[in-house]
């Protein structure tokens, strides 16, 4: 895809997906979540990128996109206090599942093959307002300290397109329609929230699991 193809399919992308976290941003007197319950079925899911113990007592899955300003704002705010209390500590384990556009879908699970997924998904996030063109991405792999060989290879080959292809089909199939989307334990929780929300829900699931 050229340079300018990414550039509006991505925008376009982000418009749509986006909506959700910033209508929260942006409506100051919703101040409390109102989290939906889902089956959360997860039997058959292209398994996401996963940080933490895999047998952690709670799961958060979130559906994210690097374009996605609610998403870099969850990432850069939320995310390393999450982190720090719970997966560090063994309480969660959390699970990534990266929205279009495809190309840095795919370029994250080319970090992922050199075992640098956290660290690309840092810089992007940190680095979003930069994102104009395909070599950026490159360049930014680089950055992080990946083989620049090996990434080039895994992302001119799309070597992880049918993955993420079945990330983006089958949050579709679990409602996801804008981004940061989250299941926690199975239960649906959307946009880019403080963290002290994030905490009561964890809370509770952590009681619930003992």
């Amino acid at each position: 895809m050229s340079d300018k193809k990414i550039i509006i399919f991505s925008l376009v992308a982000a418009a749509l997906l986006i909506a959700g976290g910033w209508y929260y941003s942006k409506d100051e007197n919703q101040t409390t979540p109102n989290p939906s319950s889902s089956s959360g079925n997860t039997e058959s899911l292209e398994p996401g990128i996963v940080i933490g113990n895999p047998e952690a007592p709670v799961t958060i899955e979130e559906y994210t996109e690097f374009l996605c300003p609610a998403c870099a704002r969850f990432a850069v705010e939320t995310l390393p206090q999450i982190k720090d209390t719970y997966v560090k500590t063994g309480k969660v384990k959390f699970v990534i599942y990266v929205y279009p556009p495809f190309e840095l879908s795919n370029a994250a699970l080319c970090a992922q093959q050199q075992g640098k997924f956290s660290e690309f998904h840092d810089f992007l996030f940190s680095h979003q307002d930069s994102i104009t063109k395909e070599e950026d991405i490159k360049d930014y792999a680089v950055n992080v300290g990946l083989d620049s060989q090996k990434f080039n290879t895994c992302y001119d080959a799309n070597e992880y397109k049918d993955k993420a292809n079945n990330w983006y089909e089958q949050g579709s199939k679990r409602g996801v329609t804008s981004t940061p989307t989250f299941f926690i334990n199975g239960q649906k929780f959307i946009g880019a929230h403080p963290y002290t929300d994030f905490k009561k829900i964890i809370d509770e699931k952590l009681e619930t699991a003992k």
